[in-house]
């Protein structure tokens, strides 16, 4: 019976990388075990390399594992578009359509938990069974992380591998398990950063993630279904789990007490048994549809939140140079409540001093767009523009932005010092992408960066309109070659050259 699953492969018992060029992009995935499918989704900056081996082995003595590293990760695709969870969906079933799977059990977890419901959202009928681990279906109802963590996960730029997943375990495994568990911390560590993400990738996942909301869906899920989380988890508190069990029709929740994010990793035999238990019963099992309710409350959506948010922060006076710092602190709040539908994509922004008058106030600007996921930079306070020496002071600024985030910077002035900031851009156009310019009547054109104009007719208007630039405007690299070489490496592991078109699976599998 089990070799209906898969026929097609010689040897199912290795974790040899394979090919599939899927939605556009060559994903990388593994095949292991024999027995129905299971597919594994994983997680942010994550790439399949990162399972716990014991959870992978224990699985795959029942059924045929499929691990993929999703776009962006280890040996897959690094592309700057595509990251949105319904695309990355996509990806998935475009890989189950080149090996030819029709039907399968899935898990995701984390991040990969939002991709596992976006895929049964869009193919309800290829789901034998859903685990949800670790994960949020977002929304308003969702229960989100502190500011504080948010922050650990997401300013990684200037950071080597090995110091982001450092800085990051600090909150994703729970209180004493890093003291307790310090050689299985570090190896897992090491299994993860031997091909680290690049940080386009990662904040695009952020992205991503940031802005998913599957909470409308949750009750239209059929498969049956196991909600799986930690009771310490602070990077996805559990009372994600709790509201999505209650909302999938039949669905099992567990809560394993003393875990925290990494449940999988910190209770591995716990949750194989609760895994193998729970696809045992669920085949042949099938959930019955609710009936629709209408007395369900229309919950206000996140991008009320945004648009309150920007009525509050658009109504401040000018003044807001004179505010406090506690101010400032209330502003970050706020746009973080607001910020969870349109989330930015961790460009690298330039503020130019005069852009509202005064350098003191871009900080206010500054918290705002990096509360909405930017990475903005002011100039300092002592550059003024009209000042010819300080053209080499915001040189060096760009400069140093660009290459310390690895992608060009967008730069945004005023049109009082729109002549300088776009000769400046014009004389380094390896470093910048674009300039906004507020307040322009017309806008100006510069070879080799493009130019955009926000009108300034009222300060609303203005932020609501350089947030919908921002957004349209792509990620451009600064190309390097130590990802390539990276993977070059992996390649020529233990002195052993692989065939990757040989390993792909198909004929176009080395992409």
């Amino acid at each position: 019976m089990a070799d209906i699953w898969f026929r097609g492969f010689e040897d199912r018992s290795q974790m040899v990388p394979r090919f599939a060029k899927v939605n556009g992009v060559r994903i990388a995935y593994r095949v292991q075990g024999d027995g129905p499918p299971l597919v594994l989704l994983m997680g942010y900056r994550l790439n399949s390399a990162a399972w716990p081996p014991t959870f992978i082995k224990q699985l795959a003595r029942r059924f045929t594992v499929i691990t993929l590293d999703n776009r962006g990760t280890g040996l897959s695709d690094k592309p700057v578009k595509g990251y949105a969870i319904a695309n990355m969906a996509r990806d998935v079933c475009g890989l189950l359509d080149e090996l030819k799977i029709a039907h399968v059990h899935m898990l995701g977890y984390s991040m990969g938990g939002a991709i596992a419901q976006e895929f049964v959202r869009q193919f309800p009928d290829r789901v034998l069974s859903l685990i949800l681990c670790a994960t949020t279906a977002g929304g308003s109802r969702a229960k989100y992380a502190t500011s504080s963590v948010v922050a650990v996960m997401r300013d990684l730029d200037g950071l080597s591998p090995e110091q982001a997943a450092r800085r990051i375990w600090k909150v994703t495994y729970p209180p004493g398990y890093l003291e307790q568990h310090p050689d299985l911390a570090e190896a897992q560590m090491r299994r993860e950063v031997a091909l680290p993400t690049p940080l386009h990738a990662a904040d695009l996942q952020f992205q991503a993630f940031a802005e998913f909301d599957g909470s409308k869906a949750l009750a239209n899920i059929r498969c049956p279904t196991l909600v799986l989380t930690g009771d310490l988890d602070e990077l996805i508190p559990p009372q994600n789990a709790l509201m999505m069990a209650k909302v999938i029709p039949a669905a099992e929740l567990v809560v394993i007490p003393g875990c925290g994010h990494r449940v999988l990793w910190e209770a591995t035999p716990r949750c194989i048994d609760l895994i193998t238990e729970f696809l045992d019963s669920a085949r042949g099992a099938s959930v019955a549809m609710p009936h629709a309710e209408g007395n369900h409350e229309h919950a206000p959506a996140a991008s009320d939140a945004l648009t309150s948010a920007i009525n509050l922060l658009a109504t401040w006076p000018f003044s807001l140079a004179r505010a406090s710092f506690e101010s400032m602190a209330l502003a970050q709040q706020l746009m973080m409540v607001g910020s969870a539908s349109r989330f930015g994509d961790g460009k690298p922004i330039i503020l130019v001093p005069r852009f509202l008058g005064s350098d003191l106030a871009l900080f206010p600007l500054s918290i705002w767009l990096k509360a909405l996921g930017y990475r903005p930079v002011t100039t300092g306070l002592s550059l003024n523009l009209q000042q010819s020496s300080s053209e080499g002071s915001l040189s060096q600024v760009i400069k140093s932005t660009a290459q310390r985030i690895g992608r060009k910077a967008v730069l945004i002035t005023h049109a009082f010092s729109m002549r300088r900031a776009l000769r400046t851009a014009d004389l380094h156009k390896q470093w910048i992408s674009d300039v906004v310019i507020i307040g322009a009547a017309y806008r100006f054109e510069t070879e080799g960066v493009r130019t955009h104009v926000v009108s300034a007719w009222s300060a609303l208007h203005a932020l609501t309109e350089l947030l919908r630039v921002l957004r349209s405007i792509d990620l451009q690299l600064i190309q390097t070659s130590d990802l390539q070489s990276l993977e070059s490496r992996f390649f020529a592991g233990s002195g052993q050259t692989i065939d990757v078109e040989n390993l792909a699976g198909s004929e176009d599998g080395d992409g």
